[in-house]
């Protein structure tokens, strides 16, 4: 595509507050129940949450997106590795939902999905609606 034509693709027109929104909104439930210890999971999922609030209140200019990442590291202080995963995760979202319109389509469909509760182990399925027995 030359640089004099628009470009048309979903993500052109998105910002990183609107597509924080969308992940948030497409990440709703849970994680669901396993037999081991799940603060680690918790704790990296209010992180994540968060780090997406807080990406929301900036809204930087799509440009800006990789400076208001580091930003947020900085302001969320030590420790920073965990932050530091975060932010590589949603920059690695941003990139493969510009790279693919698709990403885009699904993550969207994905938030304005109604939240579904599942039976807690993937080896008790064939009680869900739908799964084949």
């Amino acid at each position: 595509m030359s640089a004099s034509e628009p470009d048309h693709t979903p993500m052109s027109r998105v910002r990183p507050g609107d597509f924080a929104r969308i992940l948030l909104a497409a990440s709703g439930s849970p994680p669901r129940a396993r037999a081991r210890d799940q603060q680690a999971d918790l704790a990296g999922e209010a992180l994540r949450q968060r780090f997406l609030n807080r990406l929301i209140v900036l809204d930087p200019d799509p440009e800006e997106l990789e400076t208001a990442l580091l930003a947020v590291i900085i302001e969320f202080g030590e420790p920073a590795g965990p932050t530091r995963g975060v932010c590589t995760a949603i920059h690695q979202e941003w990139e493969m939902a510009r790279i693919q319109p698709d990403y885009w389509t699904f993550l969207v469909g994905q938030a304005i999905q109604p939240e579904q509760t599942t039976s807690g182990s993937r080896f008790n399925r064939g009680s869900e609606p739908g799964a084949e027995v």
